[in-house]
């Protein structure tokens, strides 16, 4: 139980079970959380520590707390269920990583980080459900024409959804281009570049605006730290941004409205009023949140939208934050703002005080984790259980380069 590779190999192990626990018996479930809770066990008398593997283990712990609230006061406790087994998966998965900071082949996540990537973008868009309508004007339809597509997972015929997908990828862009200014070597440059430049493009290609937005400003948060006389020229182009915002703001709330749907969640107005449902949602349920994975019956049930007919999907609020105030009540919303904010500075502390191969990884995830932050308050990338369980890898290798300290 010492060994950090080894508990991190048996506590991934029953992963599957509580991440598609709808497709197992019902105690499989349960028989994976016994294993967990003994391994944690185990590895709490062998190291003495109780509540002190990562800084985080008391923000964890208040949200798994939250967990039994949210199912007692959830309107089909058949859905929040299986959603609240892959919530524990999800923070399995960020201990098995986040233990790694003991493990000296951490040196070489950079390395994992970028096939990652690669191995993502490779897979993720041949599976993409492309949108028939063009959000992004400068982009050729006919790109699509020539994509390989037609991947389809069991139980996911429509395909990845754009958003999803572009939110997913952009996760890795910051890594990669933080490596590619400062590699461990000429190979690991090459490799950072050619992973940079596949996930740009495939980014741009999902024309996920929330999540182009939230990778141009990791680019600039990215670059900025690592290359100081760039920290000024962002900080022009910001100010005129804001400039340009507050002139022509009409031209920018046209473009965010444009592909406006019944049928669907296109535009900015739709979100809003999606987003003051969640609201309405938390200040009934404020203590329970109405359960995970509930939002949209009860959304149908006591909120009805105006702009969105009630037949259309309509899985999530939009919003991270305001998915987390629906679903897990003001205490949830609370608990996660910390976790980020426990996540950034253990980051923003290792970019500060390392000078080897460490600040690079620091930097590129304190880019990953902005972008998720950004992208999340106009969507929620972590929704889909397969998307969560990779962005709760990356929280745990955040926490594990966090927490790195010299040999």
């Amino acid at each position: 139980m010492r060994s950090p590779w080894l508990f991190g190999l048996l506590t991934i192990l029953p992963i599957p079970l509580l991440l598609f626990s709808e497709h197992f018996p019902a105690w499989a479930p349960v028989a994976a959380l016994i294993w967990l809770i003994t391994l944690l066990l185990l590895r709490s008398l062998a190291t003495g520590r109780w509540l002190s593997h990562t800084p985080a283990d008391l923000i964890l712990l208040g949200l798994l707390l939250l967990l039994p609230l949210g199912l007692w006061a959830a309107p089909d406790r058949s859905i929040t269920l299986p959603r609240i087994y892959a919530f524990i998966a999800n923070i399995a998965m960020f201990y098995a990583l986040a233990i790694q900071a003991e493990n000296p082949a951490l040196r070489w996540g950079g390395w994992a980080i970028l096939l990652a990537g690669l191995g993502f973008t490779i897979a993720i868009l041949p599976g993409t459900h492309f949108y028939p309508s063009q959000k992004l004007p400068f982009l050729d339809r006919s790109i699509y024409d020539i994509l390989p597509s037609g991947l389809r997972l069991p139980g996911d015929e429509n395909g990845f959804n754009p958003n999803m997908a572009g939110g997913l990828l952009a996760l890795f862009l910051p890594p990669a281009l933080s490596l590619s200014l400062w590699p461990q070597n000429k190979a690991q440059r090459l490799l950072a570049i050619l992973t940079a430049s596949l996930l740009t493009v495939a980014v741009l290609l999902t024309q996920s605006r929330g999540a182009i937005l939230a990778s141009l400003i990791a680019i600039a948060l990215v670059t900025g730290i690592l290359i100081r006389p760039l920290r000024w020229l962002w900080w022009a182009l910001g100010l005129l941004s804001l400039g340009f915002l507050a002139v022509r703001g009409d031209f920018v709330v046209r473009l965010l409205n444009d592909a406006k749907s019944t049928s669907g969640v296109h535009s900015l107005a739709q979100r809003m009023e999606l987003w003051s449902r969640a609201i309405y949602a938390g200040l009934d349920f404020p203590l329970t949140g109405i359960g995970l994975g509930s939002f949209p019956r009860v959304m149908n049930l006591l909120y009805p939208s105006f702009q969105i007919i009630i037949t259309a999907d309509v899985p999530h609020a939009h919003s991270v934050y305001f998915q987390t105030l629906a679903e897990m009540g003001y205490l949830g919303l609370i608990l996660h703002l910390a976790f980020f904010i426990i996540l950034s500075l253990v980051l923003i502390r290792q970019m500060r005080g390392a000078h080897d191969w460490r600040r690079p990884l620091a930097v590129g995830l304190l880019g990953s984790l902005a972008v998720f932050l950004i992208h999340g308050v106009v969507d929620v990338p972590n929704y889909s259980p397969l998307s969560a369980i990779v962005i709760w890898g990356l929280f745990g290798v955040m926490m594990a380069i966090g927490m790195k300290r010299e040999a």
